[in-house]
């Protein structure tokens, strides 16, 4: 199953639409999903691990896919 985690801020001003697009597009397709905060230890080894400069970054199966809010098709695209 194709692995989605989404790295979030809560200062981030484009973060909560990122969070909506994902959450409404899992509940059209069956993927795994989590949100990480950017401001914790695990936002931190995260941002280390893939250089994240900026949220929200979406990581697909271990691999940074999306920087902002991806579209509809693109993200489909990568999950199916």
């Amino acid at each position: 199953m194709v692995k989605v985690t989404l790295i979030h801020a809560s200062w981030c001003h484009v973060c909560p639409a990122a969070r909506k697009f994902w959450n409404d597009l899992r509940s059209e397709r069956d993927f795994d999903y989590e949100e990480v905060d950017y401001d914790t230890p695990e936002g931190d080894e995260l941002s280390e691990k893939y250089s994240i400069m900026s949220v929200p970054t979406t990581i697909i199966d271990g691999e940074i896919a999306f920087i902002g809010v991806p579209g509809k098709e693109e993200a489909l695209s990568k999950i199916s």
